[in-house]
C-alpha cells in the first residue's frame, strides 16, 4: 500500500511541474503554482483477504478526510513551497497543517503549527542513509524509494562520464580499442567497489533479501559486460548528426548492435543489450518516447532475466533479477487542459517490491479537475484499487521562489537526531500535539485509529513514542 500511495502522490505533484497552458515565455523565472483540493479512496476489497481488515481502516480514513493546499515550484531555481491542510469531514475545525519548502537538491524544511516556531530540516541526499537506518532499527522498507535519491544521481557517475569522454574523443576511425575499454571497465569497477554513493545504492537494493549473494555477484559482474559484448575485439562507435536527426550506434566485430540511440525532432529511442554473465542473466534496457503539439507518450522496459537453458546448477535460481515495464500514452504536454491518458507500471524480480497496476487519468478543462485511478490488470473492470479525485487549479504565486543556504532553518536535522535533540524535539512538539491532535483523532473513524496503531506497533514505533 505504501508504494502505491507514494506512486500516486508523486504523480500528482509532478503535474505541478508541467507548464501552465497558454503561459507566455518570459525572462523572469517561471513559477508553476496551483491550489489543490484532493480526495483519495482506497478499495480494501481489492487486497488479499488476510489484509482487508487492516486496510479497511485506511480506506475509512481516506474517505473521512480531504487535502487542500497550494503547491509552487520554480524549475530555474529548483525551489518548492508546499502547504497542505488535512481536513476531517466530521469536524473541519480539527485541521492538521504542515508546510514543506526549500531548495530541492540541497535541503528542505518541514514546519507545522504542531511544532510552534520550530522546523525540521533534512537534506534529500541523506535520504538513502536515513532509510537504511529505518530498516535496521524498525524494519521500515523506505530504501525501496530512497534508491531514487539525488545522492547517486547524477554526481556519482561523474568520474565514469569523464573517463568515457576522454577515451571516445580521441578515437580513430570510429574505433574504441580494447585498451580503452579496459580503462573504462576499470573505472566502473572502482566505482562499484570504492564509491560510497554507489555502494550505498547496492546495499539498499539488496537490503531486505534473505540471501543477497546471487544479486551481489551479478551486480559486481556488470563492469565486465561491455568488454564481454565486444568479445575481446575493438568496438565500433558510429554517429550521424543533422539538424533533425542524431543517431548513435555501438557494434562489435560481428556486426551485433550493443547500443543504439535514435533522436528526431519528435521521437527518441534508446536500446542497450548486454550479454549474459557467467550466471546466465542478461541485462537489457530500452526507452522510447514521442511527442506531438498536444501530448507525449513514453515506454520503458528494463529486464535482467535468466536466458540460459535450465541445468541442475541453475534450476533454483530466480527467473528474473529485475523487470520494470512502464508506459504512458497521450499525457498532455501542458496543464491544465482536457486530457485522457492511460498507462501501466509493473515491477518484478528480487530487487524491488513487485506490483502491477493499470493507470488511467482524466483532466477536464482549465480548472484542473482530475481523476486518477489504479486498477488490477487481472480485474480491469473491478473497482479501482486506488482513486484520486479533485482539482489542481493554476494561481499566481505572488512573489519570487528562491531559497538559499542562509534560509535554512536548522532547529532539528531529521537525519542527525541524537538522543538529546530528539528529546528536545519531543518536549517542544508534545504540548502542541496534545492540544491539536486529539480533535483530529476524535473526528476520524475508530477503525482508522486502530489501523494506525497497528502500523505503529508493527514497526515498533509505538514503543518509541511511548518511551
Amino acid at each position: 500500500m505504501k508504494k502505491m500511495l507514494c506512486l500516486l502522490l508523486t504523480g500528482i505533484l509532478l503535474l505541478g511541474l508541467l507548464p501552465v497552458a497558454g503561459a507566455e515565455e518570459t525572462k523572469t523565472p517561471v513559477i508553476n503554482c496551483y491550489d489543490f483540493d484532493l480526495r483519495f479512496h482506497l478499495e480494501a476489497d481489492t487486497f488479499p483477504y488476510r489484509d482487508r481488515k487492516y486496510i479497511q481502516g485506511y480506506e475509512e480514513l481516506l474517505d473521512a478526510i480531504e487535502f487542500k493546499g497550494n503547491f509552487a515550484y520554480c524549475p530555474e531555481t529548483d525551489c518548492m513551497d508546499l502547504h497542505v491542510r488535512v481536513i476531517p469531514n466530521a469536524d473541519p475545525e480539527a485541521v492538521l497543517e504542515f508546510r514543506v519548502f526549500g531548495w530541492i537538491s540541497n535541503w528542505l524544511n518541514v514546519s507545522s503549527p504542531l511544532m510552534g516556531d520550530k522546523a525540521v530540516c533534512f537534506k534529500p541526499d541523506d535520504m538513502l542513509s536515513f532509510s537504511m537506518r529505518a530498516w535496521d532499527f524498525f524494519q521500515i522498507p523506505l530504501f525501496h524509494f530512497a534508491i531514487l535519491s539525488p545522492e547517486i544521481l547524477p554526481d556519482a557517475w561523474v568520474e565514469l562520464a569523464e573517463c568515457w569522454w576522454n577515451e571516445t574523443k580521441v578515437m580513430e576511425d570510429n574505433t574504441l580499442t580494447v585498451e580503452a575499454m579496459d580503462r573504462i571497465t576499470e573505472q566502473l569497477r572502482l566505482q562499484f567497489v570504492d564509491d560510497i554513493r554507489v555502494t550505498k545504492l547496492v546495499d539498499a537494493a539488496t537490503k531486505s533479501m534473505a540471501d543477497s549473494s546471487l544479486a551481489l555477484d551479478e551486480i559486481h559482474r556488470l563492469p565486465d559486460l561491455l568488454a564481454v559484448a565486444a568479445d575481446g575485439q575493438n568496438l565500433t562507435i558510429e554517429m550521424e548528426k543533422t539538424d533533425e536527426l542524431k543517431d548513435i550506434r555501438w557494434s562489435n566485430h560481428r556486426g551485433e548492435t550493443i547500443y543504439r540511440s535514435h533522436k528526431t525532432l519528435n521521437t527518441f529511442e534508446e536500446v542497450l543489450t548486454l550479454p549474459g554473465s557467467s550466471s546466465n542473466y542478461m541485462p537489457a534496457y530500452s526507452f522510447s518516447s514521442e511527442k506531438t503539439e498536444k501530448d507525449f507518450s513514453f515506454k520503458l522496459d528494463i529486464s535482467w532475466d535468466k536466458v540460459a537453458e535450465e541445468t541442475p546448477e541453475n534450476e533454483n535460481m530466480p527467473e528474473t533479477l529485475l523487470r520494470i515495464k512502464a508506459n504512458i500514452d497521450r499525457l498532455s504536454s501542458e496543464f491544465p487542459v482536457d486530457s485522457d491518458f492511460s498507462g501501466r507500471a509493473k515491477v518484478e524480480g528480487i530487487f524491488l517490491p513487485n506490483f502491477d497496476y493499470l493507470i488511467h487519468g482524466v483532466i477536464t478543462g482549465a480548472d484542473g479537475a482530475l481523476k486518477l485511478t489504479l486498477n488490477n490488470p487481472d480485474k480491469p473492470d473491478a473497482e479501482p484499487v486506488f482513486t484520486v479525485t479533485g482539482q489542481f487549479t493554476p494561481v499566481s504565486y505572488g512573489g519570487s521562489l528562491e531559497y538559499m543556504i542562509g534560509d535554512i532553518i536548522t532547529d532539528y536535522s531529521l537525519f542527525d537526531l541524537t538522543d538529546d535533540t530528539l528529546a528536545e524535539l519531543v518536549e517542544t512538539v508534545f504540548p502542541a500535539v496534545m492540544d491539536k491532535a486529539p480533535d483530529f483523532v476524535y473526528a476520524i473513524p475508530i477503525h482508522s485509529v486502530q489501523s494506525i496503531m497497528d502500523t505503529l506497533e508493527k514497526y515498533r514505533l509505538l514503543q518509541v513514542l511511548m518511551n
